[in-house]
């Protein structure tokens, strides 16, 4: 019975060991999507408050933001020739 248990738990472990393993080996492996050119420090980051990304964030809000103003200027412009 304690032989069994300390098996399976021995088991449990290599697996989870194993499965790390395997997919942190094929995670490596994998290419980035063509286009895509990723910083030296940024291999596998998965950070959410990193600065590079925030300023990723920041650099798509600014270009949004202006995209928008010339759709709204564009569409302001239509309206009053109508008038």
């Amino acid at each position: 019975m304690i032989l069994t248990s300390w098996l399976l738990q021995a088991g449990i472990i290599l697996g989870v060991i194993a499965l790390f393993l395997i997919t942190f080996i094929l995670n490596r492996k994998t290419k980035a999507p063509k286009g895509v050119d990723l910083p030296d420090k940024c291999q596998v980051c998965q950070s959410d408050s990193c600065l590079i990304k925030m300023n990723d964030v920041n650099t798509i809000k600014a270009e949004l933001k202006q995209q928008l103003e010339q759709e709204c200027s564009k569409e302001e412009e239509k309206t009053d020739e109508k008038k």
